[in-house]
């Protein structure tokens, strides 16, 4: 399936860096031209679902300009131009809580309009949660920060009192996450041993906790991946070139990877490499990014 094409563009409505409404001529995949087709220009954001050390979850319930009555809401907001995602996250769970979180995952990026653009979603999940100084929020809306338990989250996402699509949809994956995330492997599990082929990667380097590195190496790459049309040809893997217990967690090394076609060439942070065929004792996990538990296991 091939994708439209856009032939031009002219302004329509220009609101600065809030809103931008453009009239597009585009091409169909079949070679039809369809003229003045509207597509709206907004700030990419981030929604982020914080769960604190003691296990109670932070939202706030407020008003919205376009919500009847008030809607519980997780920490949102937009990026500052040059921005990446999980900066502009932080960023806003400092000023909206004053808390920091020793942990952070993404839980994906969506375009909010499949036809009309309106930005992309980026939404994460963060755990263990800890206040290191006083509330700066500035937003424009009555808000009352709230701590709710796991239950109460739940029947809250059941009755849908989160009343934005973004705001389901994080509350809903955050928990799937923490779900995944109790399961493991059997400790004492035997490692099998396998051969893998010589293998032609797009890959990205990360400096930094792995737990941190591997959804933020990942979502670069699959970002790399849709914006090429490019398919991944197998399994995404890590490479991992240090050792958690000797070196300090923000010098860890790793390379996120993504097996592609043989004429597929990298771009920007995204370069190509092949990596010779090895033989490797395998173990299966499932659970959070942080894998040193599965590696001291193997």
């Amino acid at each position: 399936m091939q994708s439209w094409k856009t032939l031009a563009r002219k302004h329509v409505v220009d609101f600065g860096k809030w809103l931008t409404v453009e009239s597009h001529t585009v091409q169909l995949h079949d070679g039809r031209i369809i003229e003045n087709w509207p597509y709206v220009i907004t700030p990419d954001y981030i929604n982020v679902m914080v769960e604190r050390e003691d296990g109670a979850f932070i939202f706030f319930r407020q008003t919205k300009y376009a919500i009847d009555g008030t809607s519980l809401a997780p920490i949102g907001g937009y990026l500052e131009p040059g921005e990446d995602p999980l900066t502009t996250a932080q960023r806003e769970v400092l000023e909206e809580t004053g808390c920091r979180a020793r942990e952070w995952f993404s839980l994906g990026s969506f375009r909010v309009d499949a036809n009309r653009g309106a930005g992309i979603a980026n939404l994460f999940l963060a755990r263990g949660a800890y206040r290191v100084q006083a509330r700066n929020a500035d937003d424009l809306e009555e808000q009352e920060m709230l701590l709710l338990t796991r239950a109460q989250v739940e029947t809250a996402l059941e009755r849908g009192e989160f009343k934005v699509m973004a705001w389901q949809l994080n509350v809903a994956l955050g928990l799937r996450y923490l779900d995944q995330s109790t399961a493991n492997f059997k400790e004492g599990t035997m490692p099998e041993f396998k051969r893998f082929p010589t293998t032609r990667v797009a890959f990205v380097t990360e400096v930094g906790p792995f737990h941190q590195a591997i959804p933020r190496g990942f979502d670069k790459l699959f970002a790399w991946l849709g914006a090429n049309n490019l398919l991944p040809m197998g399994q995404s893997f890590g490479i991992y070139h240090d050792d958690p217990a000797k070196v300090p967690a923000e010098k860890l090394r790793s390379e996120l990877c993504v097996p592609i076609a043989p004429d597929v060439q990298g771009s920007g942070d995204v370069q190509v490499k092949a990596i010779p065929g090895f033989d490797a004792a395998s173990i299966v996990y499932q659970g959070e990014a942080n894998i040193t538990k599965a590696y001291n296991e193997v």
